[in-house]
């Protein structure tokens, strides 16, 4: 008995007899959509988290593992949106010696791939998330590499060693230079990406690094919990990500500022329009502290 269309699996593999208990002629109607030779997506199914990546390896060889943004994605890891919206471009890698995955749905490449290296998530064969985060080193800029490797720390997907030692291991491989810049700059209490970003370029101007996600006490109380904290000169430097808040946390995080600035602390709020001109906010922080301190 044929099994009806929209009962098949999302994805499966097709012969010249057919697939998925569906005829050829079936599997070739508009119900399905091919994005590889010998490989049918549902078409309702394409948006599906997931489907696209299981699409290219079932095309793959078996020994396929994602690597690079597709193990990111599958990590759950930050990317840029280029990249984190990208979910047609499935990266994949085999062993170093074995012939490249050639399809038009994947970019294959041949890598050094130590059994420590691989894992699974979620039934994909993907790298660790601390190889993911060196293969995207050679992808990345600076501060989306800190952002990852802050995630991957404050999640506990590896521990500092554990990036240290394989950037130890990567010896002149692409991205390398990139991760071990990042290294120091890695904090586990980072919130978000954005906090990475901001937090990467203050700090490589050479500001002094700021503790993250800080909790701020006046008087002997508790007063905020703040991105970005600069104790000794009472400076507070939050990012705002989201443009289209609800009105309530708006007036929230509003309030929570006036409350820092009336206890006599310096809050400098950044935007992702301000990480396009980072002179400017290196000046500015800059200057705050070094009014702080004129201060003391």
């Amino acid at each position: 008995m044929r099994i009806p269309e929209h009962e098949t699996p999302d994805v499966f593999a097709v012969t010249e007899a057919g697939g998925a208990g569906l005829t050829r002629k079936q599997t070739r109607g508009r119900s399905f959509v091919s994005p590889s030779a010998g490989v049918r997506l549902r078409a309702d199914a394409v948006t599906v988290p997931g489907a696209t990546v299981r699409a290219a390896l079932l095309g793959c060889r078996q020994d396929v593992v994602l690597t690079g943004p597709s193990a990111a994605r599958a990590w759950g890891l930050p990317l840029p949106q280029r990249l984190a919206t990208a979910s047609d471009q499935v990266f994949v890698a085999v062993t170093a010696g074995s012939a490249r995955p050639r399809r038009a749905d994947a970019q294959g490449r041949r890598l050094r791939l130590p059994s420590e290296h691989v894992t699974t998530v979620g039934g994909l064969p993907v790298t660790t998330a601390a190889r993911t985060w060196l293969d995207c080193a050679a992808v990345l800029s600076l501060g989306h590499v800190v952002a990852m490797g802050d995630v991957v720390l404050r999640r506990d997907l590896a521990s500092p060693e554990d990036l240290r030692r394989l950037c130890h291991w990567a010896y002149r491989r692409r991205g390398v230079a990139v991760a071990r810049r990042a290294l120091p700059l890695l904090d586990r209490a980072s919130g978000s990406p954005g906090e990475s970003w901001v937090r990467t370029i203050l700090v490589t101007s050479g500001i002094r690094a700021p503790r993250c996600n800080a909790d701020v006490i006046h008087r002997g109380g508790w007063l905020a919990c703040v991105d970005l904290l600069w104790d000794r000169e009472r400076v507070v430097v939050e990012y705002d990500g989201i443009v289209h808040l609800p009105e309530e946390q708006r007036r929230k995080d509003a309030a929570r500022r006036n409350l820092l600035q009336d206890a006599g602390w310096k809050v400098i709020v950044f935007t992702a329009r301000d990480l396009k001109h980072p002179e400017a906010m290196c000046a500015l922080v800059r200057s705050a502290l070094a009014r702080s301190r004129e201060h003391d």
